[in-house]
C-alpha cells in the first residue's frame, strides 16, 4: 500500500466517524426537543397528542441518518471496493499466467 492509498484510506475512515458523530448529535437534538414538545404539551393541558407528529416525522429523518451513518456505504466506498477487487482479481491472474 502506497502513501496515497494510506491517505485515501484515513481520509475516508475520517468520514466514516464525522457522520457517526453527526448521527449522535442529531439523535440528542431530536430526543432532547421531543422531550420539551412533551413538557409543553403537558404544561398546556394535555388534549390531543399533537407532539407526537413532529416528533415522529423527525424520528423518520433520525432513522435514515442511522442507516447513512451505520449500514449504507458512500459511492466513494463502493468504487474504492470494486477498484480493491478488480486489482486482487488481475494480480491472480498475473500469478497464474
Amino acid at each position: 500500500m502506497d502513501e496515497f492509498e494510506r491517505a485515501a484510506l484515513h481520509e475516508r475512515e475520517a468520514l466514516r466517524i464525522a457522520r457517526r458523530q453527526w448521527f449522535w448529535m442529531d439523535l440528542i437534538v431530536w430526543a432532547a426537543i421531543s422531550v420539551f414538545l412533551f413538557v409543553i404539551w403537558l404544561i398546556a393541558g394535555g388534549g390531543f397528542p399533537w407532539f407526537v407528529i413532529p416528533a415522529g416525522a423527525w424520528a423518520i429523518v433520525v432513522v435514515a441518518h442511522a442507516a447513512f451513518a451505520f449500514v449504507l456505504k458512500s459511492p466513494e466506498d463502493i468504487l474504492l471496493e470494486r477498484e480493491q477487487r478488480e486489482r486482487e482479481a488481475r494480480a491472480g491472474d498475473d500469478r497464474r499466467g
